[in-house]
């Protein structure tokens, strides 16, 4: 009986182990680098998206031609859902804060929305 016992705790204590592993090394699938076009009405726009992790937290930016290639700070990100992100930026050329999200289409696509009607998509580079 004692060995019975002995085996369980030592089994218990390698699920423990191994599911705090899993959980620590999945790391979230927008991590990396995008292109990232937005169909708007005065024509399609292609931007970059970068989204990193640093000390645990998701952060991100935008490069966009049209934006004269500065980096312009993704705000708000929510990452709750595993397969979607929603961000905000400010774009000084619109004067204003701008919305946008993507779910996962496959591994390396997305698709969403911008200010929820102009629709965008995503490939990673």
């Amino acid at each position: 009986m004692k060995k019975f016992a002995f085996m369980m705790v030592c089994l218990m204590a390698m699920l423990f182990v191994s599911n705090s592993t899993y959980a620590q090394d999945k790391k979230n699938p927008f991590i990396g680098t995008w292109t990232v076009t937005a169909s708007t009405p005065i024509g399609e726009t292609e931007m970059t998206m970068v989204i990193e992790e640093k000390d645990g937290k998701i952060t991100g930016y935008l490069t966009a031609e049209a934006m004269g290639d500065e980096k312009i700070d993704c705000e708000d990100i929510n990452t709750e859902k595993a397969d979607e992100i929603s961000f905000s930026f400010f774009t000084a050329q619109a004067g204003m804060n701008i919305d946008m999200y993507f779910t996962l289409d496959g591994e390396d696509a997305a698709k969403g929305a911008m200010m929820g009607q102009f629709p965008v998509e995503a490939k990673r580079k």
